[in-house]
C-alpha cells in the first residue's frame, strides 16, 4: 500500500516492522533531462520519440518534461556498485546516439542531444515549446501569475523558465523510513558542495548569467516558492515529520503525497512511493555521461561517509541556505562559513573529496569517476565555466554564436569526454 495521506502514512509506519518491506540500502535510480535541438541550437519536439524509445530499451523508461523540446530518461533501481555505474554510462552513451537517430529519422535534419543546465537559444522561451501534457498545461498557466524574470538583457516570462532547465535527479533508497529521514537530513547540509562541483547553466536565451549556477535561482523566482532548499523550520526528524512539511502548503495539483511531492520542487525531497527514498535535485545537467556518473559517485560516497563516520552536530538550516547561495554565485571560487569560521570552497571540497573516496570504500567499491570531481576542484573550474568562455569568445549574431556552442558541447557528449 503507498500512503496517499498524511494519516495513511502514520498508520503504515505503526506497522513498518512488520511489513519489512525495506531489505536493501543505497539501492539508486537517476533521471536525466536533456533538450533535443538541430545544429543550430533550435528546439525539436521530442513526443514522438518516447514510444519508439520504449520499445528498444527494458532498462529504461522516457517521458515528456515542461518544455515540449526536453525529453527526461528514467533509469530503473538498482543496488549501487561502480560496476553498477559504469554499466550505466555506457547504456546511456548508447542511448543518446538511438535518440539522436530517431530524431533525425522522424525531423527530416541533423539532430543533437544538448546536455546543459539552461538552454542558450532564445526560441525555446516560448509559448510554443509547453509541452502538450496535462500537467505541463496546468503547471505553466499557473506559473503564469508571477512577474516576468529579468535575464541579462531580456525578460523571461516566469512559465517559460521551466521549459529551458534541465537537472540531474538522484534517487537512493534507505533501509528504513527512520534512515531515509536520516539520508535526507544528510543531503540537505550537502547540498552546498553539489551545487559548487556541478555548476553548469551559464547562458540562458542568449543572454551570458554572472552566477555560477543560475539555472536554480531563476526557478525559484519562476515557481512561486516552490522551488529552492527547503523551507523548514527544522530537520524532520522522522519520516512523518516531512509529511507535516508537505502537507503544511496550498498545492495546484497535489492531492495525494506522491503528488504533493512532485508540486515541491526543491533541492531536496522525501518519496513517498513503496519503498521510501530521497531524492536529490540540485545538479544541473552535465555534458557527458562520464561527468554525470561523477556526480553520482560523489553523492553516494560523501552520504555513506556522513551516515557513518561523520561526528558532526548538524548545522543550522540557515547556514546551508548562506552557503548555497554563496556556491551559486560563486561555485568552486568563493568561501562557505560553517559555525561562524570561513573556509575556502577548494579546501572544503578537497576534504569532502576524501570523505567520498572512504564512503565509496565502505560500500565495498573503488572510486572509479571521483577524478573528474578532483581535477574540477583543483582548477576550480567546472564545465560551466569553459561553456561561458566558449561563448563569450565567439563571434556573430545571438543564433550563429549559440549554433556554434552547442555544436562544441555536442562533440563532448558523442565522444563521452569531460569538458574539464
Amino acid at each position: 500500500m503507498e500512503p496517499k495521506t498524511l494519516d495513511d502514512l502514520r498508520e503504515y509506519l505503526k506497522t513498518w516492522d512488520k511489513r519489512g518491506c525495506h531489505t536493501e540500502d543505497y539501492v539508486f535510480g537517476v533521471e536525466l533531462e536533456g533538450v533535443l535541438t538541430d545544429t543550430q541550437g533550435r528546439p525539436l519536439e521530442t513526443a514522438e520519440l518516447i514510444p519508439h524509445l520504449k520499445a528498444m530499451y527494458n532498462n529504461f523508461d522516457f517521458g515528456e518534461e515542461a518544455g515540449a523540446a526536453q525529453l527526461e530518461i528514467r533509469t530503473l533501481p538498482r543496488q549501487y556498485s561502480t560496476e553498477a555505474l559504469r554499466e550505466m554510462e555506457e547504456y546511456l552513451v548508447d542511448v543518446i546516439g538511438s535518440i539522436v537517430e530517431l530524431a533525425e529519422r522522424i525531423h527530416g535534419k541533423e539532430a543533437i542531444f544538448l546536455l546543459i543546465g539552461s538552454n542558450p537559444h532564445p526560441s525555446a522561451f516560448s509559448d510554443r515549446w509547453i509541452s502538450k501534457t496535462a500537467r505541463a498545461r496546468k503547471m505553466a498557466s499557473w506559473r503564469s501569475q508571477f512577474p516576468p524574470i529579468k535575464v541579462g538583457n531580456k525578460k523571461i516570462k516566469a512559465e517559460h523558465v521551466a521549459l529551458c532547465i534541465q537537472s540531474v535527479h538522484l534517487h537512493i533508497q534507505g533501509k528504513s523510513p527512520d534512515d531515509v529521514a536520516d539520508k535526507f537530513n544528510r543531503l540537505l547540509y550537502t547540498i552546498p558542495e553539489y551545487i559548487a562541483i556541478s555548476a553548469n547553466s551559464p547562458i540562458m536565451a542568449g543572454e551570458i548569467l554572472d552566477y555560477k549556477e543560475s539555472r536554480l535561482l531563476l526557478y525559484e523566482q519562476a515557481d512561486g516558492g516552490n522551488a529552492g532548499f527547503p523551507r523548514l523550520k527544522r530537520y524532520p526528524i522522522s519520516i512523518s515529520d516531512y509529511g507535516e512539511y508537505l502537507t503544511s502548503f496550498p498545492y495546484v495539483m497535489g492531492t495525494t503525497l506522491r503528488d504533493m511531492v512532485k508540486e515541491r520542487h526543491e533541492d531536496a525531497r522525501i518519496r513517498f512511493e513503496i519503498p521510501f527514498r530521497v531524492e536529490n535535485r540540485v545538479y544541473p545537467m552535465q555534458c557527458t555521461m562520464k561527468e554525470n556518473m561523477a556526480l553520482i559517485e560523489y553523492t553516494m560516497g560523501r552520504l555513506k561517509y556522513a551516515q557513518t563516520w561523520s561526528r558532526q552536530e548538524f548545522p543550522s538550516l540557515k547556514e546551508i541556505e548562506i552557503n548555497r547561495i554563496e556556491a551559486i554565485k560563486k561555485s568552486l571560487s568563493g568561501e562557505f562559513i560553517w559555525s561562524g569560521k570561513s573556509i575556502d570552497v577548494k579546501d572544503y571540497l578537497m576534504s569532502s573529496i576524501e570523505k567520498a573516496e572512504k564512503g565509496i570504500k565502505t560500500l565495498g567499491c573503488n572510486p572509479r569517476y571521483l577524478n573528474i570531481i578532483k581535477r574540477r576542484v583543483k582548477k576550480r573550474r567546472t564545465s560551466g565555466d569553459v561553456i561561458r568562455r566558449w561563448y563569450r569568445r565567439s563571434s556573430g549574431s545571438v543564433d550563429e554564436r549559440v549554433a556554434s556552442l552547442v555544436n562544441r558541447i555536442w562533440e563532448r557528449t558523442r565522444k563521452n569526454e569531460p569538458i574539464v
